[in-house]
């Protein structure tokens, strides 16, 4: 918001919407001062009273036979769907009156007029009395400009703050006793300051009546018939002189048939300094006193909506005083999610429970229409908000929420596409609290929302947790998941949410829990150690039966999230159907390989809706090693299994039971492998989880046969996720555990192996890291994946094919900003072909055409339309290979 308050006072000052009871007792000086204000008032009359303190300086009873001239301006030319003439305006009877006409002028099919002070002035109270004509199409107003005229064309004006004062404004299609007034700031931002409506007793046509407002350094009053209205704080608005207009035109293609509108009088009254002095007290008393109470008794995160790390289309906007985000004016059907939503991140260094309030903007007119939803942590929180009924800003309860220590994902959904409003949001420890007024100013650090861009740190771990701490967990629902980004030493880095609302082309990505099925929700990295890969269900959190549903009607997901971070769930499959999925694991972040209860070991793709099962057997954990796709499964005389060779993607695979491991006993989960012996090819080191009498067992490759190395922990333990790395020839290893029924969250553990090859288990000592918080389980686990992107860029290139590819080189650089993208491309030799640009936290296409590059060294500029902040990637595919890199624009 950071922009003076608005100070929603309606007809009277709603002391019972300010104040708690305590904040009544504490600031009674306050009160004293606001009913010393009543006093002052109270001498304000409707007969052309000015508020005590002020004096007239300067009026315009119009008791002449013409108008001065001297002291005037006609308002010309075409306004509306009329022409401004100044024949239209007439003296008469101590009257000013605006003929409003219906006659062909100027390309118009109205005539109307209007008059412009030619002498600004600044601070004061101004007031007229009126008479409207009330005919429907036109538009009648007292108002007040920087400028004394379309036509005054200034050159100062363009690098100066505006700001447009209308005191009374009766539109073409409102009642007679209806009118709306407001401030509006024209530069640096644009945007009502306030922007009100009222309904009066009187009927404006049939009556004069009197519209006043006082300006000061420090606020703005609103008068009708000599009746506070409304006070606006005006410390942070622009302020400079105005120019007074009494205008007419017409703005409707149908306006009625001739009329007039009749002004009365202008009067300018000016105030003393020392007066001012005494006035302002209770004035600014009140303004000040709407900012209590700021905070609660826990830790309140004040987040402004203005400031998201990526606004997407919605817009800064000056509204009520205040900075907001607006959504879009008009609907589109073809707009897609991606292009409806805003998303920052928060940091919050405590975990715990946070009760979640949403400031938003409502209308008495069209009530409840501009509405939007709001997601957290990648869960769409209960129902829309701008919906409250108040007229103005109001705060709306969104639930309360488990976040735990790291970045926290906040997303802004235009779901009206109707000139949604959203000021702030707060998130507070105290689930009690109940904010008031606008709240406190920002007191959160905004970064790249996790899932959108942020990278993992190399040598930290991931965990996937089924949960979000808050809802108990009940068997067989689909249920939040996230993955947890944890250091080695077990300090929580962030939580990344998997989407439980369709965004773009992401689908939704939930699992299940069990007291008796344990095999959802494992966790892979690709061998190139670039992505991670885990599986769940397209379905919203609380669907019941999940597991056993149709895959027709709810698709099972494959998730992949790359190495900075960005969350991709495109891939929905219509398969493992009545039956879990189980896990998932690509090679590169495109090749898939999935399984599930039923319907085999699967291959797709990333982004596809068909699959191809390569076995028939099924299995439940996953990995590829040394090139090699391996599976643990409990399916007829299997438990670990070599499938294929290499990695297949065709049918008729067979699965291979490595030899030396048991066929019928036991049951496997996670299994990693290493190479430690320099004399046996590839891995020859292998451990496993298991959560019977197995525990954690090490096996070593022994003259083509797994022996045996002995095993720690027992069949309580429960281990099941596990990956781990190796340093010479010491492996650590990282498992879940632990982890059974709807109660037992589980552990993360770190066990280090020094023993090498073919030795036994020294009984080394198992660390305990974390424990999954309450209504939360852990599940796979998987090392971070590695991140190679830059700052400005990184050079990502595709497997090197020829000498000329590998001495080729793609840099993008960009100018924040700037629509402009600067492409260096090195080769020794000329190259052509296409080059694409894309979005990688949208997966939207942002750029595709033919590129043409000399030898040595080339420089291209290519312009690219509504980039927004983010990571991209650019592939240039040519005659020597595919040439690569990443970039981000910021």
């Amino acid at each position: 918001m950071k922009r003076a308050l608005l100070l929603p006072l309606g007809d009277h000052w709603p002391f019972y919407e300010i104040y708690s009871k305590i904040a009544i007792r504490a600031y009674k000086n306050i009160i004293f001062c606001l009913i010393l204000a009543f006093s002052l008032l109270s001498a304000f009359s409707v007969n052309a009273q000015a508020p005590t303190g002020y004096s007239l300086a300067w009026s315009d009873e119009f008791n002449t036979a013409s108008l001065d001239t001297t002291l005037w301006k006609y308002r010309t030319g075409v306004a509306g769907t009329s022409y401004l003439k100044p024949e239209n305006v007439v003296l008469e009877n101590g009257k000013i009156r605006i003929n409003l006409k219906k006659e062909t002028y100027g390309g118009k099919a109205y005539t109307a007029g209007g008059i412009i002070t030619k002498t600004p002035r600044r601070y004061g109270y101004y007031e007229v009395s009126v008479k409207i004509d009330g005919g429907y199409g036109w538009h009648e107003a007292f108002w007040s400009s920087w400028k004394s005229g379309f036509d005054d064309l200034n050159p100062a004006y363009d690098n100066m703050d505006k700001l447009e004062i209308d005191c009374f404004e009766h539109y073409a299609d409102y009642a007679n006793n209806y009118y709306t007034y407001g401030a509006i700031q024209w530069s640096p931002f644009t945007g009502n300051a306030n922007r009100d409506y009222k309904t009066v007793a009187e009927n404006l046509s049939s009556s004069y009546n009197v519209f006043g407002f006082e300006y000061t350094p420090d606020y703005l009053n609103y008068f009708y018939n000599g009746q506070l209205v409304k006070t606006v704080d005006t410390r942070k608005l622009p302020s400079h002189d105005l120019y007074l207009w009494l205008t007419c035109i017409a703005n409707k293609p149908n306006a009625t048939d001739s009329g007039a509108v009749f002004f009365d009088y202008l009067k300018c009254y000016e105030i003393s300094p020392a007066n001012y002095h005494l006035r302002k007290v209770a004035f600014i008393a009140h303004l000040d006193s709407l900012k209590l109470p700021l905070h609660s008794a826990a830790s309140d995160l004040w987040i402004e909506a203005e400031d998201f790390k990526n606004k997407q289309n919605w817009t800064k906007e000056l509204d009520e005083n205040m900075v907001v985000l607006k959504g879009y004016t008009q609907r589109d059907a073809t707009r897609d999610s991606t292009e409806l939503t805003a998303i920052t991140g928060i940091k919050i260094d405590s975990a715990g429970n946070y009760k979640l309030w949403v400031r938003s903007r409502d209308f008495t007119v069209g009530q409840g229409t501009r509405k939007f939803k709001v997601i957290l942590n990648g869960q769409q929180v209960p129902g829309e908000f701008g919906n409250h009924g108040a007229n103005g800003y109001a705060w709306q309860s969104a639930g309360t929420y488990y976040l735990p220590q790291g970045t926290t994902t906040l997303k802004l959904f235009d779901s009206s596409q109707n000139f949604a409003r959203c000021d702030k949001f707060l998130l507070t420890s105290d689930t009690s609290f109940i904010p008031v007024g606008i709240g406190a100013d920002s007191n959160v650090q905004h970064v790249v929302p996790s899932g959108s861009g942020e990278p993992f740190t190399p040598g930290n771990l991931v965990v996937l947790r089924i949960g979000d701490g808050l809802t108990a967990l009940t068997s067989g629902n689909a249920t939040s998941v996230f993955l947890d980004e944890y250091t080695s030493s077990g300090g929580l880095v962030r939580s990344i949410p998997m989407p439980v609302a369709a965004t773009g082309t992401n689908k939704r990505l939930t699992l299940s829990v069990s007291a008796a099925d344990k095999t959802e929700g494992y966790l892979t990295r690709s061998p190139d150690g670039k992505f991670l890969a885990l599986a769940g269900y397209d379905a919203a959190p609380g669907l019941a039966g999940v597991s056993i549903s149709a895959s027709a009607t709810v698709k099972r997901t494959i998730g992949i999230v790359d190495a900075d971070g960005i969350v991709n769930t495109s891939t929905g499959l219509n398969t493992f159907s009545g039956v879990t999925i189980r896990s998932a694991v690509t090679s590169n972040g495109t090749d898939i390989w999935t399984t599930g209860g039923n319907n085999g070991i699967r291959y797709t793709t990333l982004g596809s809706a068909t699959s191809i099962a390569i076995t028939t057997p099924t299995a439940r954990c996953l990995n590829i090693f040394n090139d090699q796709l391996y599976a643990s499964t409990t399916a007829t005389n299997l438990r670990i299994a070599q499938i294929g060779t290499g990695m297949p993607v065709t049918a008729g695979q067979t699965m291979t039971n490595l030899p030396g491991i048991a066929t019928t006993s036991g049951s496997p989960y996670g299994i990693y492998m290493a190479d430690l012996s320099s004399s046996v090819p590839g891995v020859d080191v292998m451990y496993v989880a298991d959560d019977g009498t197995n525990a954690l067992s090490k096996y070593s490759l022994v003259r083509e046969t797994w022996v045996l190395n002995g095993k720690i922990g027992t069949a309580t333990d429960l281990y099941r996720g596990l990956t781990g790395k190796q340093n010479g020839a010491e492996v650590v290893l990282y498992a879940t555990r632990k982890n059974s029924g709807l109660t037992t969250g589980g552990e993360i553990v770190s066990i280090t192996d020094t023993t090498g090859y073919n030795v036994n288990f020294a009984v080394p000592q198992v660390v305990l890291l974390a424990s999954a918080p309450t209504n939360t389980i852990f599940r796979g686990i998987a090392l971070a994946p590695d991140t190679t992107t830059a700052q400005t860029f990184s050079m990502l290139r595709s497997t090197i094919k020829t000498p000329q590819e590998k001495s080729a080189v793609l840099r993008v650089f960009c100018s924040n900003g700037s629509d402009d993208l600067l492409l260096v491309v090195t080769s020794k030799t000329k190259l052509q072909g296409p080059l694409r640009i894309v979005n990688l936290i949208t997966r939207n296409v942002v750029y595709s055409g033919n590129l043409k590059t000399e030898a040595e060294k080339s420089s291209s500029i290519i312009k690219v339309k509504n980039l927004v902040p983010g990571y991209y990637s650019a592939a240039y595919t040519t005659s020597v290979g595919l040439i690569y890199c990443k970039f981000s624009y910021q």
